[in-house]
């Protein structure tokens, strides 16, 4: 069960940070995206500021990634709970844990309030959603 949720984990955060990389530099951010970075400084009811087509793109990532590979109930649920919390922090404008506990890993690879609030500040930088893992592998991660 404890693979199945980490396995789960990092495949949906790939899966969203290429999703999320690519609506930044395609005609798709003028059209789509560009609706969620209405404000640089945001709250968590920005959270679901977002474009009916964009809200499908990341159903289908959800589709695809549980096609190629049979999860665990529980790994699902775990998933999508942490889906939701992992949202709120991004937006909550406020970092709910300790700069000293923040830092240490693998807490620091995590995707923070501070994280989501440098992407809405400058645009070219941290697509991550639950980690900076691939954005830090991809070079588009900034402090």
């Amino acid at each position: 069960m404890m693979a199945d949720s980490l396995l789960l984990f990092l495949a949906m955060d790939l899966a969203m940070y290429l999703f999320h990389y690519a609506i930044h530099h395609s005609f798709a951010y003028k059209w789509v995206h560009r609706l969620h970075h209405t404000y640089q400084d945001p709250t968590p009811v920005d959270l679901y500021v977002l474009h009916p087509l964009e809200t499908v793109g990341f159903g289908a990532l959800w589709l695809m990634v549980l096609c190629a590979y049979a999860f665990n109930f529980y790994a699902v649920a775990i998933y999508l709970t942490l889906n939701v919390l992992f949202g709120i922090i991004g937006h909550l404008g406020i970092e709910p844990l300790p700069k000293r506990v923040q830092n240490k890993m693998p807490l620091k690879l995590l995707g923070t309030s501070s994280f989501h609030h440098n992407h809405h500040r400058d645009e070219g930088y941290n697509f991550g959603f639950y980690t900076s893992i691939w954005d830090r592998l991809f070079n588009t991660y900034k402090h």
